[in-house]
């Protein structure tokens, strides 16, 4: 595009010289057509130029924009998958209360939808919802297992009995038997 503007450039500087310089009024004519058709011509091709910067400008601000909400995305993304293994990996006493408290209540939430999903969906939303309302009351994670699956069964009128089971110490299945004492 440079090129060619510069040899417009040149040739309008020619056709006016030549114009100024003509004697006969029709070859004067013609030459003044001629400059004004090259000196359009050559603004036309600046006037391109310049547009094609302008919009090439344009696209490169486009194109950081885009890749920079594309690197926050997938940093935000990147965030929030740390946060959830974070929280499968290494449960907050909190977490912990509100997993053993849906286990405890699972059956009984099950026994009163009657076997109805949607119904047994919406009561475990419940239980969820009051579940969070309650997490960061002081001593929530200390509360014993028993006394809130109660009141919380209790509250969200849940019939039916309400079985907990704790351990001291998990045995897995396939540890060796201690050894038996010797009556004697």
């Amino acid at each position: 595009m440079g090129e060619l503007s510069e040899l417009g450039l040149m040739l309008a500087r020619d056709l006016a010289a030549q114009a100024r310089a003509a004697e006969a009024p029709e070859e004067k004519v013609a030459l003044t057509e001629a400059f004004q058709k090259t000196s359009r011509t050559v603004r036309l091709t600046l006037a391109l130029d310049f547009k094609l910067q302008r919009d090439a400008a344009r696209d490169a601000r486009e194109a950081a924009a885009l890749a920079a909400d594309a690197q926050l995305r997938e940093s935000k993304i990147i965030q929030a998958a740390e946060a959830a293994h974070v929280s499968l990996t290494r449960p907050s006493p909190e977490e912990v209360q509100k997993r053993r408290v849906k286990a405890v209540l699972n059956r009984l939430l099950w026994n009163e939808a009657e076997g109805d999903q949607e119904e047994y969906d919406v009561l475990y939303e419940d239980l969820e919802a009051r579940l969070w309302e309650i997490e960061d009351a002081p001593g929530f994670a200390d509360l014993p297992i028993e006394v809130l699956a109660g009141k919380l069964a209790k509250d969200m009128r849940l019939s039916g009995e309400l079985v907990v089971t704790t351990a001291e110490a998990i045995v897995p299945a396939n540890s060796p038997q201690p050894p038996l004492a010797d009556t004697g």
